[in-house]
């Protein structure tokens, strides 16, 4: 495959970069030349990690200086309101998106976008060349047949998971005829760069195309359905792991604290959350104390602040490898994202998640039933129901065993090398027609 090109477009946090950085090196290995577009801030992440890097506007600094808001108040907003990250975040910079999509597709044979890379979608329909979607989560399937669990519709979704794909299809036909209203500006766009008009919805049907879809996680999460796009595969997590884009190991004065006494429980808000944590850090703090337990704390860019809650049996940290703490636990407390999910998977320890928006419901819903996790809820998720949640997660030894059960069968899989395989495969399609 020397001199084919695929473009790789992500748009997210670092539970949506880190699977396409994955999949990139497993398709670098076979000699494809491979562009990773996304944020600039990932840049310097995306080139430690041996891989070309193309800037997809817009850029966090960006939103922040045009919004004039910081971080944490565009995390804050995001998690609060369902429609602010399309109204706010996405549909206002879709043509300088599409504008930089076009640049980085130049020559390209193949381009792979996440569910949210609208623009590169546009690029590749108005190049001609063909692209196949790249699916982090079940819920982006929107399938009627394994409905998933929607923020603010919980009840809704356990009762159309009981009452079948009929009247599952209908309720999400509903809900792509609302998501749509949001999506104005694409639609604008499209008559604009002389593109035809498509009635799909563009969240969820308008990111599949004839070439199919890689569903990058899990199939315990879930497998192909019936109304999937086809064709569809399922091949597992991607895996990466790496704060600055090279391997590296935990902190040496981590490493010493684990070492130094029993496992610890671990409290992480993932790459986006974390930048409005709310209480959650001092009840998990309050609530390890309750059960007389160790506690490490990831903080991102807010260790600073939370260094006062630092003492013999708690480690403050930015960052630590997931991928080398989580098994070193006794239990994960996180918010349900799909990047800490897998890896909260991977170590095989029991999970209390504490979903805050969009797929973080679903996941949560799919760990609960797989009897691995318990699930709270920000306004819930005090010093006294967490240490109850954590007595029954160590409690009982049945949410153990299931988690090791996941991580045995999560052991098997590569992601990254499956899903390249189907890459190399539709490059072979491609180059013979």
């Amino acid at each position: 495959m020397l001199g084919r090109k695929v473009v790789l477009a992500t748009v997210g946090s670092l539970g949506d970069l880190h699977p396409f950085i994955a999949l990139g090196q497993a398709l670098n290995d076979h000699g494809v030349h491979v562009v990773i577009a996304c944020a600039p801030e990932y840049q310097s992440k995306v080139e430690a990690a041996g891989l070309r890097f193309h800037s997809l506007r817009p850029g966090f600094e960006e939103l922040q200086h045009d919004l004039g808001m910081s971080r944490a108040e565009l995390a804050r907003r995001v998690v609060q309101r369902s429609d602010f990250l399309f109204r706010k975040l996405v549909m206002p910079y879709l043509r300088a998106a599409y504008e930089d999509m076009m640049s980085a597709t130049a020559d390209a044979d193949l381009v792979l976008p996440s569910s949210l890379a609208f623009g590169a979608r546009l690029a590749a329909e108005k190049r001609g060349i063909p692209w196949i979607a790249v699916v982090l989560q079940p819920m982006m399937f929107l399938s009627s047949f394994d409905p998933p669990v929607m923020p603010g519709l919980q009840w809704l979704s356990r009762a159309l998971r009981e009452l079948g794909p009929a009247p599952t299809r209908r309720a999400l036909w509903l809900l792509k005829k609302a998501v749509n209203m949001v999506f104005g500006p694409l639609h604008a766009l499209r008559a604009d760069l002389g593109l035809p008009p498509d009635a799909r919805d563009p969240l969820f049907d308008g990111q599949f195309a004839p070439s199919g879809a890689i569903g990058l996680y899990s199939k315990l999460l879930g497998d192909v359905q019936p109304d999937y796009p086809q064709p569809s595969s399922i091949v597992g997590f991607a895996a990466f792991d790496s704060e600055n884009g090279p391997a590296t190991g935990l902190d040496p004065r981590l490493d010493e604290f684990l070492n130094s006494g029993t496992p610890p429980l671990v409290f992480t808000l993932g790459s986006l959350v974390v930048n409005s944590p709310g209480d959650f850090y001092r009840e998990s703090v309050s609530a390890s104390r309750l059960l007389g337990r160790r506690a490490v704390l990831l903080t991102g860019e807010k260790a600073v602040e939370f260094a006062q809650l630092s003492s013999p049996q708690v480690f403050v940290c930015a960052y630590a490898p997931h991928s080398q703490l989580f098994a070193r636990a006794a239990a994960i407390a996180h918010h349900g994202g799909i990047g800490t999910l897998a890896q909260a998977l991977r170590a095989g320890r029991p999970q209390l998640i504490v979903p805050h928006f969009a797929d973080q419901f679903d996941n949560a819903a799919r760990a609960e039933r797989l009897g691995l996790a318990r699930v709270s809820s920000p306004g819930r998720y005090r010093a006294a129901s967490a240490s109850r949640d954590f007595g029954r997660l160590l409690g009982e030894g049945r949410y153990l065993a299931r988690a090791q059960e996941a991580a045995d069968s999560l052991a098997a899989e590569d992601g990254a090398a499956r899903g390249a395989r189907i890459v190399l495969d539709t490059l072979g399609q491609v180059g013979s027609n």
